[in-house]
């Protein structure tokens, strides 16, 4: 059994399903994306206090885990070689490069701004390590830029999710 889609099992009207491991990454990533997002958006309308805190952990800790898990997405789809799912002329090439880039830049801004404010606490005891010198005060600029493309990367799922009904759609009107 491959793991990678060849040139010729890949036609532009009936792709082939892809394989279970990239389908599980891929609906894994889309979750905690929304849970990030939506954290992300709670912790900062409550404000302060203990519910807060909790929010803020989770968010940390989730937000490691998806770093981790993109960074795996990448080697799977490298050493699978999954290419040829789309359809030429789609928009999904650029779409799904800058998803991937957002989604290691976030990850990263916000590592790099727990590290500048000096909160690099998860759940379970476990602490991230600094990736940004606490003493040179860009926390609130790193923490700022985060935010705004996190909800850059919401733009991108949106248009994602419109790229792939278009393609589908399409792809269900010629009959394949």
């Amino acid at each position: 059994m491959s793991l990678a889609i060849s040139e010729a099992e890949a036609s532009p009207t009936a792709p082939s399903p892809l394989p279970i491991i990239a389908q599980a990454l891929h609906w894994l990533t889309a979750a905690l994306v929304l849970a990030l997002f939506t954290t992300g958006v709670m912790m900062k309308q409550i404000g302060e206090g203990p519910t807060a805190d909790t929010l803020y952990l989770c968010h940390k800790t989730t937000g490691a885990l998806l770093l981790g898990l993109v960074l795996i997405r990448i080697a799977y789809r490298l050493f699978a070689q999954l290419t040829a799912r789309w359809r030429k002329g789609a928009a999904s090439r650029p779409v799904h490069a800058l998803l991937y880039l957002a989604l290691l830049v976030v990850p990263l801004l916000g590592w790099a701004g727990v590290s500048a404010f000096g909160a690099q606490q998860l759940l379970f005891g476990l602490s991230l390590p600094v990736i940004w010198p606490e003493e040179m005060g860009y926390a609130d600029l790193l923490l700022t830029s985060h935010a705004w493309l996190a909800f850059g990367l919401i733009a991108l799922v949106v248009i994602h999710i419109g790229v792939a009904l278009g393609d589908y759609l399409t792809r269900d009107a010629k009959g394949g």
